[in-house]
């Protein structure tokens, strides 16, 4: 019965590929376009053989590229690792990282049978380990025939949940296919238990999120742009306006930073930062941080910049006053709040971080401002005005970060003991 039902996921499945393909194509750089349509279809330029076993991770974006940099770094002393991704960031962010490790990058190919098998003849991996939420049927049922199909960082928010509860007719076969299921916290192990995973597979571990390591970054400018230094990081439309409107009208001699979440978005950004401004009487100039190098105007009153850079954001946080969390002021869900953290900087986020629900943690204990649009400016003159309650957001942020790291040692350990079993 479930062979039918996973044969009638493929079939559908395959049809909205078909109408989906061209406007994923046409959406990506020219220069990528061929190599990612040739391995969506599991068709890989071949590589140097290397002896050494592999391992196959998966992190659809960034945020989970960054939380199993420690992990992936560790295992390739022993292990060659194919580390696929989803989006074109992923995949930069991903090589810049691990351009001195043994790993190889590539596209998650489609979630189809015959694709699925191309792939894993290809490269033969020892075991898949998937993060997070990443449950593709016929990825783990055809790959847990082969070896161990593993669950990271694993979590299941209030949507998902809701959703795989509907058909858990569906996924109950395909997770309990998973060999390990390392969870970030108990409630999340709760749900995985609802849906039908063996308690026996489950492991709390931990957020893996909290084991960053950022590189610090010197910036040969950033001790001449004016302060205070306000970055708003991996932001989304509409809200690099609004941001931009705040910051105009407190009417600081500072530096506002502005990274888009979507490098597609930059030029988009630009032009609407350009626009605005040519409509101020004010001094204020915009730099491409591409572009930049400190030929800054003494006599102005503010500088823009926008961050059309892609890797560096992490570091970029290091040197501002206050960080603003992109895709929370509209329903995404925001993004990372923990690159601040860091850096022991105050964070502001708007009401929509259903992505990252330890935030209630840092409200409840005073370590992040939760705001919503009216109360923007307010909030902004509070944090410049008062250095010692920035300070304080900060170090409280900090803190927290610290208290709930060790995600990747437990996380490692069951791995190690795992795959070498296998």
């Amino acid at each position: 019965m479930f062979r039918f039902i996973l044969l009638i996921y493929t079939f559908l499945y395959s049809i909205f590929i078909i109408f989906l393909l061209p406007q994923e194509y046409l959406k990506r750089p020219k220069e990528l376009r061929n190599r990612w349509l040739r391995e969506k279809f599991g068709f890989f330029s071949k590589k140097n053989s290397n002896p050494k076993p592999k391992i196959w991770f998966h992190a659809v974006s960034v945020g989970e590229v960054i939380a199993v940099s420690s992990l992936i770094k560790k295992l390739s002393q022993e292990y060659e690792i194919l580390l696929s991704t989803i989006t074109d960031t992923g995949q930069k962010v991903a090589a810049q990282r691990f351009k001195d490790f043994s790993v190889t990058i590539i596209y998650l190919p489609f979630d189809m049978p015959s694709v699925i098998e191309r792939t894993i003849k290809t490269f033969n991996p020892k075991a898949l380990i998937l993060t997070e939420t990443e449950l593709w049927p016929n990825l783990i049922w055809i790959a847990s025939k082969k070896f161990p199909v593993i669950l990271i960082n694993g979590r299941l928010s209030d949507k998902s949940f809701a959703g795989y509860k509907k058909l858990k007719f569906f996924m109950e076969p395909i997770i309990r296919k998973l060999t390990l299921i390392c969870i970030q916290n108990e409630s999340y192990r709760y749900r995985f238990i609802k849906l039908g995973a063996h308690e026996e597979k489950l492991y709390v571990t931990g957020n893996l999120k909290f084991d960053i390591e950022l590189e610090k970054m010197n910036f040969e400018w950033e001790n001449d742009i004016p302060k205070p230094v306000i970055l708003a990081g991996s932001t989304h439309y509409p809200e690099e306006e609004m941001i931009l409107e705040v910051f105009l009208n407190l009417k600081l001699k500072g530096t506002l930073l502005i990274a888009p979440r979507h490098p597609e978005r930059f030029e988009e950004v630009r032009i609407l930062i350009e626009k605005k401004l040519s409509t101020m009487k004010r001094k204020i100039s915009l730099f491409k941080l591409s572009e930049f190098c400190s030929k800054l105007k003494d006599d102005n009153e503010a500088n823009i910049i926008l961050v059309d850079k892609i890797g560096i954001l992490g570091s970029l946080y290091r040197i501002c006053d206050i960080a603003i969390i992109g895709g929370s002021f509209i329903p995404h869900g925001g993004q990372n709040p923990l690159e601040p953290a860091y850096w022991k900087k105050p964070i502001i986020c708007g009401p929509h971080m259903n992505n990252f629900p330890f935030i209630e943690e840092f409200a409840k204990e005073k370590a992040c401002l939760i705001i919503d649009k009216a109360s923007f400016p307010e909030i902004m003159k509070k944090l410049i005005s008062d250095s010692e309650f920035s300070q304080n957001l900060g170090r409280k942020a900090h803190e927290i970060l610290q208290r709930n790291r060790g995600a990747a040692e437990k996380t490692l350990e069951l791995l190690n003991n795992l795959i070498k079993e296998g």
